[in-house]
């Protein structure tokens, strides 16, 4: 063999580990790409799920609070007729009962009194 078939042979060689590297950069360039766009898709479809679950979750934190808001009103209006009929109550006694209404104040007054001085007593 000779020098030119040498060289010949050396820079046939070299064209086709250029052309096959050059098909391989391309080829990985392509899987890349396809990869990047199905990761993307993948991304958006998973980012629509966490978006309709939040609204999911929203909508259901609304009511829940619409609920507590609701049971809140209620017992507030069952305290307050309680509190009035406990009002009624203490009134149409004490129109019918006078005297030990007056009596029933006088010794309540006197128990909240005489704890008050013991109170003081023991601060000193």
């Amino acid at each position: 063999m000779d020098m030119n078939n040498v060289q010949n042979t050396t820079d046939k060689v070299i064209n086709d580990a250029a052309a096959t590297t050059q098909e391989v950069a391309d080829k990985t360039l392509t899987a890349a790409g396809a990869a990047m766009d199905n990761a993307s898709d993948r991304l958006g479809a998973a980012r629509a799920r966490a978006t309709e679950a939040i609204d999911h979750l929203a909508g259901r934190a609304q009511q829940y609070a619409r609920v507590g808001i609701d049971k809140a009103s209620d017992a507030r209006d069952y305290a307050k007729r309680s509190l009035q009929n406990a009002g009624d109550a203490t009134s149409s006694y004490v129109e019918e009962q006078p005297l030990k209404s007056i009596a029933i104040a006088a010794g309540v007054g006197a128990a909240t009194a005489a704890l008050l001085m013991m109170l003081r007593g023991r601060d000193r």
